[in-house]
Parts: structure tokens; sequence; C-alpha cells
């Protein structure tokens, strides 16, 4: 069982993979809800590993920059065995230069600076899923 492939011009639902404190996870359904996205909230990085991953592929995954080190790596594990992967956008409480730069090295999408607009946000994960979709067309997945 292959991982999902993305046709151009096809509609797919449009699914977020989340690491946000509960006290947010309102908000984000909220904020995403006009582009039509599923949000799926996960509270730790062991959790991801235990989705089920075959069903659907994620698009997007929306991270914290505030992990440890070590929490990052675990993270980063799980999410590199998601097929395809999906774009990492990367949420902080300041965008510098040096956290941009280290989120792209590593594979990431793009960093979003809280607090961020309902407007910024669907943004941000918009391009992220439309560079997902581009990715996939183009089979560099």
């Amino acid at each position: 069982m292959g991982g999902t492939h993305l046709e151009p011009g096809r509609n797919l639902e449009m699914r977020v993979l989340a690491l946000v404190p509960v006290e947010m996870q309102a908000r984000i359904v909220r904020e995403l809800a006009p582009l039509g996205a599923q949000v799926d909230f996960v509270s730790t990085t062991g959790e991801v590993s235990q989705l089920n991953l075959s069903r659907a592929a994620y698009q997007v995954a929306l991270l914290p920059a505030a992990l440890s080190d070590h929490g990052w790596w675990l993270l980063w594990g799980e999410i590199a065995l998601l097929i395809p992967r999906p774009e990492i956008l990367v949420y902080a409480q300041s965008a510098s230069f040096e956290l941009w730069s280290g989120v792209l090295e590593m594979g990431g999408y793009d960093v979003i600076a809280e607090p961020f607009s309902g407007e910024d946000l669907r943004r941000a994960v918009s391009r992220a899923a439309g560079s997902f979709a581009e990715r996939c067309a183009s089979g560099d997945e």
C-alpha cells in the first residue's frame, strides 16, 4: 500500500497535523475552517507514531519551535516516516533569521511568528499545502 498521490487539478481535502497546546486548538480549527481543512491534533511527539497514517496524507504539519532538541529530533523522525511527508510549518514567539534558516535547513517549509492573525495562519497553511501538492505532482515524494 503506497502513499497518497495527488493529481494536478484534483481537489483533495486539506489535512493538517498540529502539535499545539490544548488552549489553541479551537482557534486553529476556527481559523482554518475557511480553507476546508481537517485538523488532527497531537499533544506529544509519541502520538504521531500512533496515527493511522495509511488512510490519508497530511499536507501540512504545524509544529512549535519551542521543543527541546531531543523533542525536535524525535518529532522529525516520526514525520519523516509519513509518505508523502507533509510540509512543515513552524510557529514561534519570534521568527529570527537563525530559526528560519534552521527550519529550512531541516527540510521545513516556513516559520510563522506569534501572535499571528487568522489571515496570516490561513495564508501560511495554504502556501504550504500548495507546495506539498506541487512536490507530489512533480514526483519528488
